[in-house]
């Protein structure tokens, strides 16, 4: 696949200010991870368009990735871990305003978390394609971000999201009303 998200200016300005002194090579290691992100954004898509495959065999081929992108921390210091990430990036940033930047759906798709574990497979293809829909909305608000606010609250919601998605999997292991 050849998806890519956009890194807003003041994300990347931020993180090479004498607050962070973050890298050339962090930047583009962040880059690759936004990159990651969109692909299985694209897969999700893909899926949603034909759901030629069973819910479940998207799930299982995304579980990995998502795995990666959350776990990832490099061990030559060329990329921060999600903790890092979470805790001292946002460290200059109001977070009303990074909560006030997200948009209203991806807000709702997030306060729903992961819902039931016995799920038929219309409701779990629901569920997935709401998912992407709203992954859809936060990467493009993300890539569109003026600030350091907005792309900081984009940036965790991202990752919100994405483990929200994971917890969804680990749930669809335990389901046996859906098609493995």
């Amino acid at each position: 696949m050849s998806a890519s998200l956009e890194m807003p200016s003041a994300l990347a300005e931020y993180l090479r200010s004498p607050a962070l002194e973050r890298s050339d090579a962090h930047i583009a290691t962040l880059q690759s991870r936004l990159n990651y992100i969109a692909e299985v954004v694209e897969a999700v898509s893909q899926w949603s368009g034909d759901r030629a495959r069973p819910v479940f065999a998207l799930l299982n081929e995304i579980e990995s990735d998502l795995l990666v992108i959350i776990g990832g921390e490099s061990k030559d210091g060329r990329e921060d871990s999600t903790y890092i990430m979470h805790s001292s990036w946002p460290a200059d940033c109001s977070a009303a305003a990074m909560f006030e930047s997200l948009p209203k759906r991806v807000v709702s798709v997030m306060n729903r978390g992961v819902g039931k574990v016995l799920l038929m497979d219309p409701e779990a293809e629901k569920w997935v394609v709401g998912w992407g829909s709203a992954m859809r909305d936060l990467a493009s608000a993300f890539a569109g971000s003026a600030n350091l606010e907005q792309s900081m609250g984009r940036l965790m919601a991202l990752d919100i999201m994405l483990t929200n998605m994971l917890s969804f999997i680990a749930s669809m292991r335990l389901n046996p009303m859906i098609e493995k």
